[in-house]
């Protein structure tokens, strides 16, 4: 895991214009990068009600519903941890890539198991929809490292509102798509 280890510090940037650029640029890169972890992690309740003309009934999908809420906060306390010592440039989007895969292969156990073997399929897609949630709670660590490194401390209060706004955004897109 060396490639995801911290790149080594730079000298300061006294350059005001660059500086301003550089942070927002950054900014724009969580932002973008944490709705991006919630157009992954919120679709599968939309998903629900068109899974029952599948054969499968609501409770059987809300314990898959449930592994995704499980595994997200579990991950966000361990990833912490892990993100505290990497690259942020390379551990969101890895976040962000392995949730995608988690998520595209969510159409496997439907497809090919489908209602006929039910408890196998929910079980594959709990499994699935864990590694969703394990891989989403990898995105919240860098970003809110991304804010405090780049923004005062009289401007975190204000960024990190601003921030916490992704995931509202990323959230509201899954329905349009």
């Amino acid at each position: 895991m060396s490639w995801l280890k911290q790149p080594e510090y730079l000298p300061e940037v006294n350059d005001p214009t660059r500086y301003r650029r550089l942070r927002w640029q950054v900014f724009v890169g969580a932002f973008l990068g944490y709705a991006g972890f919630y157009l992954v992690r919120k679709n599968f309740s939309m998903a629900i009600p068109f899974l029952t003309n599948f054969g499968f009934e609501k409770g059987e999908l809300s314990i898959v519903l449930s592994m995704n809420a499980a595994a997200y906060a579990i991950s966000r306390l361990l990833m912490g941890g892990v993100s505290d010592r990497s690259d942020s440039r390379k551990f969101l989007p890895l976040g962000l890539i392995l949730a995608a895969i988690a998520m595209i292969f969510m159409i496997v156990p439907i497809q090919w198991l489908g209602a006929e073997r039910k408890s196998m399929a929910i079980l594959l897609m709990s499994v699935l929809n864990f590694g969703v949630g394990w891989f989403n709670g990898m995105g919240y660590p860098p970003c809110t490292r991304i804010v405090t490194h780049w923004f005062s401390i009289k401007e975190r209060g204000t960024m990190m509102a601003i921030w916490n706004c992704s995931h509202n955004i990323g959230g509201a897109l899954v329905g349009p798509m």
